[in-house]
């Protein structure tokens, strides 16, 4: 069975037949059946089009580089990754994982308690195949400090970790989110962000 499409994925989120989404996209269906059959190949600006007529967007993610400690005891991300809701609050299964737990196999990535239980046990094993899939980025930051690691595995994570969690952009402006501070801003002749007054 092959995958579903980027377009196929988008239709099928916002609940659309390809009849639907043609008329929103003002194409023909038949194009779309092509294309999500992978019998036509649609361009880039196509495909931009389809999604956007979903209510979708299309994202470029960048995938997590992985490398060894010296040791070559610990495997650890460049950076850190998402993974979407709901998968990253699923209930995951790791037969594997029942030697070291004693035999327990089954977490509930929704149970911050499970979650983080499973994310240290997936850390230390080294599976990148189980983490990639499993183990999302911010909820791992939110994690971290209650974490019970061997400090080895913890040192190699933590770069990504602080990387993901902004700790080396504290120096910068606050996120405006929207533009509406830099909206008033504008409107009110001010400078912003402003800049900060030295005391005397």
């Amino acid at each position: 069975m092959q995958p579903e499409t980027v377009i196929q994925t988008a239709r099928k989120a916002a609940g659309l037949t390809q009849g639907e989404l043609a008329r929103l996209a003002q194409t023909q269906q038949s194009s779309i059946s092509e294309y999500e059959r992978k019998r036509k190949s649609p361009t880039l600006d196509v495909v931009e089009r389809l999604v956007d007529a979903a209510d979708a967007k299309l994202v470029v993610e960048p995938l997590p580089l992985w490398d060894e400690d010296e040791s070559e005891t610990w495997i650890f991300p460049e950076r850190l990754w998402r993974v979407p809701a709901p998968q990253c609050f699923a209930r995951v299964e790791v037969w594997f994982f029942r030697s070291v737990t004693g035999g327990k196999d089954t977490w509930d990535l929704a149970d911050r308690q499970d979650r983080i239980e499973f994310y240290e046990i997936a850390l230390q094993e080294g599976f990148y195949t189980i983490m990639e899939p499993t183990v999302d980025g911010a909820l791992l930051v939110e994690a971290w400090p209650d974490m019970d690691i061997p400090d080895e595995l913890r040192a190699v994570w933590q770069p990504a970790i602080d990387a993901a969690s902004g700790v080396s952009r504290r120096d910068e402006p606050p996120l405006d989110p929207g533009g509406y501070n830099a909206e008033i801003a504008a409107k009110r002749g001010w400078r912003y962000p402003p800049t900060k007054r030295r005391r005397a």
